[in-house]
């Protein structure tokens, strides 16, 4: 029986943007399906929307992404959190997870984008030594220089319609109108 050819790309998608989908679009000719894992708990004491807010922006997201593989955003984070309050949940740990869940039943590997590619980035992850030796990795190129924090700093600096325009350029349809729906990154909101 042939193995599930599984990518792992997980961020905060604190929104989802046009960045994460080319990197999706990337990792797709080389998987059969690709799992979405946004962040629970980051480990680099970042503060994100509430997970579930995040949860829901990417399944929105995920509907308007057309690539040749199949798509799922996974929840896992948070019950693995649930299970250990008292600690991040570390990609090493989430890797570990999905290969005891799979059970020889697919090969995984790690998805990352270009800015976690970036060796002292990378150096921060937990465990990256062996990531890199029991898990394939695939980094996506830099084609488009779109990140989350660039939608929130313009969203939030809200001086006027120009730049609410540059923001929204960079989401998906779905994306931008969760976003304006729930009034999410404006001044005084989270």
């Amino acid at each position: 029986m042939r193995r599930l050819k599984l990518g792992v790309f997980g961020s905060a998608f604190d929104p989802p943007t046009l960045g994460h989908g080319d990197v999706i679009a990337q990792a797709a000719q080389f998987h059969d399906h690709i799992l979405l894992v946004p962040s629970a708990s980051h480990a680099f004491d970042k503060k994100p929307l509430p997970f579930d807010t995040r949860l829901a922006m990417l399944n929105a997201f995920i509907a308007d992404i057309s690539v040749d593989c199949s798509l799922t955003v996974s929840a896992i984070e948070a019950d693995m959190l649930a299970a250990h309050p008292d600690k991040p949940v570390y990609t090493y740990d989430l890797l570990s997870t999905l290969e005891t869940h799979y059970q020889g039943t697919a090969n995984i590997s790690f998805i990352r984008g270009p800015d976690n590619a970036d060796t002292q980035t990378w150096s921060r992850f937990f465990k990256h030594r062996e990531i890199e030796e029991q898990w394939r990795i695939f980094t996506a190129s830099e084609r488009l220089n779109v990140r989350s924090s660039q939608v929130r700093k313009l969203l939030k600096s809200n001086t006027g319609s120009q730049t609410d325009q540059h923001a929204m350029s960079m989401l998906t349809p779905s994306v931008k109108s969760f976003i304006i729906d729930h009034h999410l990154y404006q001044s005084g909101n989270p």
